[in-house]
Parts: C-alpha cells; sequence; structure tokens
C-alpha cells in the first residue's frame, strides 16, 4: 500500500533527486497494482509494456483510462471480459472508483491524496518539474540572420522556437548551448553593397549613414537589399557587379571589405538591439566569414580524396542522386563559397568547441532539402561528422494578405510589428485604468512580445501559420496577454489574502477537506513534469503553450466559481495552496516558453 503523503524519508530523497513526475509516478504505481492483480487471475506475470494509459475524452469517464487489448493474448480472453475481472481485483489507495467499460478500464483518482501527493511537491520543489542535470550537452543553432537585412516575423519563429527549446532542455536537465551563425558574407551581402553605391541618390561627396538618415542600421542596410531588386529589374547588369563584389571581397580587396565591415556593423548594432528587445541570447556567436574558408579547405581535400569531384566548369559537385537526393554545388566554378561550405567546417568546428551528443539546427522548412544534402554530404566525407545532428524544421509563417518576401520588401520587420502591438496594447491599457508614462509604455512592450511570442509557439512547429495580430494581442482566449492576466489575478488574489505564499505552502494539506471540485486542477499540475519532459524530448513547445493554456483555463474556471477569499477559515487555506501552486506552475511555464509575467495588469 502507498501512503497518501510522503514520510520524512521519501521527502528527503525527493529533494535530493531535485524531481519528481508525480503524473507519471501515480500511473506507474496503478500499473504495478494491476500487474499484481492480474497475476493473482492468471497465475504468471503480464508483459513488462502491456499496460498502457490514455486520458479519457471527458473527465466524467475517469482521469485515466487503460485499453484491455495488449492483455488478451496473456489472459486468452477478450478485452472487455478482462476489463471486467481485473476491475473487481484492482486496489489501490489512489484510486477512488474504477469501472470496466466495454473493452476499457476506466480510473476515477482519490482526489484528496492526489491533492496531498502533489501540492506536497510543488510546496518542496524549488522549481517544480525541473529535473537534475545530466551530463549531455546538446546545441541548438537558431535564427542565423543574413547581414542584409533586418530581423523579420520569419527570423521571429525561429528565434522563439530556438530559444524556447533551449529553455525546455535545461530544464529537462541537459546542458543546453545556445549559438548562432551570422550570415555575414556572400552573393547576398554584395547587393546590398552594390546597390548602396549605385543608389543615384548618392551622388555626394559624403555617403549617407544609418546616423545622418536617422535609421536602425540594420532597416537601413536592409533598404538597399530591397532596391537592389529593383535596379536589377532596371538593369539586370547588375548582377554581374554584384558577383565582381563578391570576387572582390573573397580576393581581399581593401576597399571592398572596408565597405563590407562598415555596412555589417551598422546591422550587427541592429540586431543586438533587436535580440534584447526580444529577449534573446546567445552562448556562442559564429560569423561566416571567420569560417568559411576552412569549409574550402574541407571541400578540396575531399576532393583530393575522391570523395567529391569537379564538373566541367570547374564546379566542386557532392553526387547525391544514388543517395536518392539531387546533386549539390559546394563551390562554384569561379572558386566561390555557398552556404554549405562554411556549414561544412561549422559541423566540426561545433563538436570540437562543445563535445555534443545532438546538434540541432533549427531552421525552416523550406531548407529541407538543403539539411538532407548537408548531412549526407558530411556522411559521406567523414561519418563521425554526422553523427548526433538533427534538422528542426518549422513552417512558413504567413500574413494575413500572404507570404512575405524579404527582396520585394513585404516582409514585417520584427522592430516595427512589436511596436505597433505595443501601441494596441497601450490604447487597451487606457481604456482599463490610466497608467503613469513609463510603466504604461512597460506594460505595453511585455504584453505585446508575450502576445507575439506565444502565438507563434503556441502552432506546432511543422505547421505553416498566419500570424493574425488583433487575435494575438486578445485578453480572452488561447493568447499570450489571456495567461499573463491569470497569472496577475492568481497573485491579486495572493496578496489580498495578507498571507507570504511560503506561509501559504507551509500549511498541512488536508486529506479531510473535499478536494473533489479542485481535482482537475490538481491532475493538470501533476502532470507539468510529464509536459516539460515530452516538449523537450520532441523539440516542440507549442506541447507546453497548449498546457498552460488548458491549466489557464481550468483555474479561471475554478475561481469564478469557487470563493477563495471569502470560504472559512480552513476552507480558505487549501483554496490558498492551491492557487499558490497554480502561480508558480503558470510563471515557470511562461518562462520556458521566453515570456515575462505581470503582478498587476
Amino acid at each position: 500500500m502507498i501512503p497518501h503523503k510522503k514520510s520524512k524519508k521519501q521527502k528527503k530523497e525527493s529533494r535530493a533527486k531535485g524531481f519528481s513526475e508525480p503524473f507519471a509516478e501515480l500511473q506507474h504505481e496503478i500499473a504495478g497494482a494491476i500487474h499484481h492483480a492480474a497475476s493473482s487471475l492468471q497465475g504468471v506475470p503480464l508483459p513488462p509494456d502491456s499496460i498502457t494509459f490514455e486520458i479519457p475524452p471527458e473527465p466524467r469517464f475517469g482521469d485515466l483510462a487503460i485499453p484491455c487489448f495488449t492483455l488478451a493474448r496473456a489472459f486468452r480472453q477478450n478485452p472487455a471480459q478482462i476489463a471486467t475481472l481485473l476491475a473487481k481485483k484492482i486496489s489501490h489507495p489512489f484510486i477512488e472508483n474504477i469501472q470496466a467499460v466495454g473493452p476499457y478500464l476506466n480510473i476515477h483518482l482519490q482526489p484528496a491524496l492526489a491533492a496531498a501527493r502533489v501540492l506536497d511537491e510543488i510546496a518542496a520543489s524549488k522549481q517544480f518539474g525541473h529535473a537534475p542535470h545530466v551530463n549531455e550537452t546538446i546545441v541548438v543553432e537558431y535564427i542565423s540572420p543574413n547581414t542584409n537585412k533586418p530581423i523579420h516575423l520569419g527570423h521571429a519563429r525561429n528565434g522563439f522556437l530556438g530559444d524556447s527549446i533551449a529553455r525546455l532542455l535545461k530544464a529537462a536537465g541537459k546542458r543546453a548551448i545556445k549559438t548562432c551563425l551570422v550570415n555575414d558574407r556572400g552573393i547576398h551581402i554584395c547587393k546590398s553593397i552594390v546597390a548602396y553605391l549605385a543608389d543615384t541618390k548618392l551622388k555626394t561627396k559624403k555617403l549617407p549613414t544609418p546616423t545622418t538618415m536617422k535609421k536602425k542600421g540594420d532597416h537601413f542596410v536592409g533598404d538597399y537589399y530591397v532596391l537592389y531588386e529593383t535596379l536589377r529589374k532596371e538593369n539586370p547588369e547588375i548582377e554581374d557587379r554584384a558577383k565582381e563584389c563578391l570576387l572582390q571581397w573573397e580576393a581581399g580587396d581593401k576597399t571592398t571589405r572596408a565597405l563590407w565591415k562598415k555596412m555589417n556593423a551598422w546591422v550587427l548594432g541592429g540586431f543586438k538591439e533587436t535580440f534584447a528587445l526580444l529577449g534573446l541570447s546567445f552562448d556562442k556567436i559564429y560569423f561566416e566569414s571567420s569560417i568559411y574558408k576552412k569549409g574550402k579547405e574541407i571541400i578540396e581535400r575531399a576532393v583530393q580524396n575522391g570523395h567529391l569531384e569537379r564538373d566541367a566548369s570547374g564546379a566542386v559537385i557532392a553526387r547525391l542522386e544514388k543517395h536518392g537526393l539531387p546533386d549539390k554545388v559546394l563551390l562554384r566554378s569561379d572558386g566561390t563559397s555557398l552556404y554549405i561550405t562554411q556549414d561544412m567546417y561549422l559541423a566540426q568546428k561545433r563538436q570540437k568547441d562543445f563535445r555534443a551528443k545532438t546538434t540541432l539546427y533549427v531552421v525552416g522548412s523550406e531548407q529541407d532539402l538543403y539539411f538532407k544534402q548537408l548531412f549526407k554530404v558530411l556522411e559521406l566525407i567523414d561519418p563521425k561528422q554526422v553523427r548526433g545532428l538533427l534538422h528542426v524544421s518549422y513552417g512558413i509563417v504567413n500574413l494575413p494578405e500572404g507570404r512575405m518576401k524579404s527582396r520585394e520588401g513585404t516582409v514585417v520587420d520584427i522592430d516595427d510589428l512589436l511596436a505597433e502591438l505595443a501601441d494596441m496594447v497601450g490604447k487597451e491599457l487606457d481604456e482599463r485604468a490610466p497608467l503613469p508614462k513609463k510603466e504604461r509604455a512597460r506594460r505595453s512592450q511585455i504584453i505585446a512580445l508575450a502576445a507575439l511570442k506565444f502565438f507563434i509557439l503556441e502552432v506546432t512547429p511543422r505547421s505553416d501559420m498566419v500570424f493574425n495580430p488583433k487575435e494575438s494581442l486578445s485578453f480572452q482566449g488561447r493568447t499570450g496577454p489571456y495567461l499573463q492576466y491569470t497569472y496577475a489575478r492568481l497573485k491579486s488574489i495572493i496578496k489580498k489574502s495578507k498571507t507570504a505564499e511560503t506561509a501559504i505552502l507551509k500549511k498541512s494539506i488536508s486529506t479531510q477537506y473535499d478536494w473533489r471540485a479542485e481535482k482537475q486542477l490538481i491532475i493538470s499540475l501533476a502532470k507539468y513534469p510529464t509536459t516539460i519532459r515530452e516538449a523537450a524530448e520532441h523539440y516542440d513547445p507549442s506541447q507546453l503553450a497548449r498546457y498552460l493554456y488548458e491549466l489557464a483555463k481550468t483555474a479561471n474556471e475554478y475561481y469564478h466559481s469557487h470563493p477563495i477569499l471569502a470560504a472559512e477559515k480552513s476552507v480558505r487555506a487549501q483554496r490558498l495552496c492551491l492557487v499558490v501552486a497554480i502561480a508558480k506552475v503558470l510563471k515557470d511555464g511562461l518562462v520556458l516558453l521566453g515570456i515575462k509575467t505581470l503582478e498587476e495588469m
């Protein structure tokens, strides 16, 4: 029999390991009871993995369901008969009621014992749901911007996804290293340079700068990337000038390099501001300009070793058709590099830097083929290099009016979007209650960023999505502001109780209190550690986002129908413990999504 509360020894062991999964542990214990019952009926133990759990579609059908199909071979009976037999035999203190419904066992948990187990765990944990550190390093590469344009909405999905995956991995006990590759060289960079020099407005002795034009550096340079496309349509010969610019850059031409360095500095300065605004940071930033030569050396050696070949034009080709992939050019015929040139060296470089078990490339689905080719080329050259490399692909972000295109200037720059969202939030806040100017600006920024992050992260990564600004800002429904508002409401209840959270959590959880009305919240809280682990394992923050929304929704329904501060003293104490636990989990979960909370809204 399992006691409803942990002994002092069990609590000490739990704190020592720093982690527990109450819901998974409950399932494990109940599975043990089922194995025991089955053995007493059959005389032989069941296969180890024969017990599986499902979540019933509605609470009235139970908190857990066990399909008996997998037991048919052991029992040599149909699943419905097995369910009926087991329902009469299973006994466990955490099971309040068990029913055989066709081939399923529907289990209702004992609410008071579940509450005692879960709330005790939350009170005892510094970071409930976070696993202890394990000796496993995972590198996460994300955002990887080009220094020819500002960070846009597509980059934002990349950045938020990569950042949240890294946070989830750390919460799951891994050593997560956040890296960024800045693509600061190549033909696309040269297009901005050529357009800057070709602009008819520049027929002056002093060229304009972001300062003289009063523009953020990355936006300033990005305008010239858009201008290049206009100039190309008017005069296709400008493409030759861009190619010549790249050749001069790779040859080390001082004038070309000096202008490149200046324009890159403008863009990188802008990136720094935007990353700070988005709450993104990196443990290591790599620059393509610093590593592309090493990639060329790897390719040349592979040609000499017969792994790669040159075609008639002099370009280096990886023959991949026999592996079910299109052939891939690794070096152009004029000797200049491509993205894959530096990526081949970067895979080796990162492995040397971090000795990672896994390296995640968080890159859009339009590059699915590219990464298959990259990994195959690395495998052909050196099979060791492909170990642990994984492309975490995500879908395209569209606007209601269609897809964004950088060259045509139809992208939504993230700075502009956040400013627009913050302005919309500010107007909403003004309607609720006047705030001092600085506080209004602070809250508007935090809520706007929460709206954007949650809207993006709540979508399964592989899916394409349409970003709708107005929908993302709603204080009702499946949005970041709704979760922030729920958290603020819970904190308001705690504040009005005039009792410190630590003091509230020290209160003993009473098994005499009828926890039936709170059971769904207790079960939801119990699932939090498992949700973190599974979201980390699948590199999918949307699992956590959906969990947090359901928790917030259930919490809102609960405190609207059950008085907390107005309840009698003994009931009030128990319900306050629950409120504090929900607030702790909501805040921690939002942090794992990279979203800040507000104490007041």
